[in-house]
């Protein structure tokens, strides 16, 4: 399964769709239907969405790093960056919010810590750098460096 990997590219800015129960069938449907490039590591998969003419990476790396360099190689990315992040649960774009806007939904902590924030505009997740965006810096610089 890819789905952290897909949580990092939205995180990342791109549109993705995640589905961890669809069929062979019904995916590459989709795929075609919304012009996507299918990211798997089911050869099978792959063969069928090749021979659809459905643009396909098939990963055959095992660590997350090497996941996200293989995709960024095969799709000739330059450069990753977090400048335009999409909700990592839905895929909704992110936009700024207010302390004063979102102050009862975040905990106490992270209201007295931080003052900069984003809520996506579909499922209303909140988000704030922390630990977890820290460490996806650190990932992105080393991913960069290999670009």
């Amino acid at each position: 399964m890819l789905g952290t990997i897909a949580k990092k590219l939205r995180m990342l800015g791109f549109d993705t769709q995640y589905y961890n129960t669809i069929n062979d069938d019904e995916l590459i449907i989709s795929a075609k239907k919304e012009e996507r490039t299918i990211i798997t590591k089911d050869q099978m998969l792959a063969v069928k969405a090749i021979n659809q003419d459905i643009p396909t990476i098939q990963i055959l790396t095992h660590t997350e790093k090497e996941q996200m360099i293989e995709i960024a190689h095969k799709m000739s990315w330059k450069k990753l960056t977090l400048d335009n992040p999409r909700c990592s649960i839905c895929n909704g774009m992110l936009q700024k919010a207010s302390k004063q806007e979102i102050i009862g939904m975040i905990p106490p902590k992270v209201a007295e810590l931080v003052q900069e924030f984003w809520q996506c505009d579909k499922c209303s997740h909140i988000y704030w750098v922390g630990t977890h965006i820290r460490n996806l810096e650190r990932l992105i610089a080393e991913i960069n460096d290999t670009l």
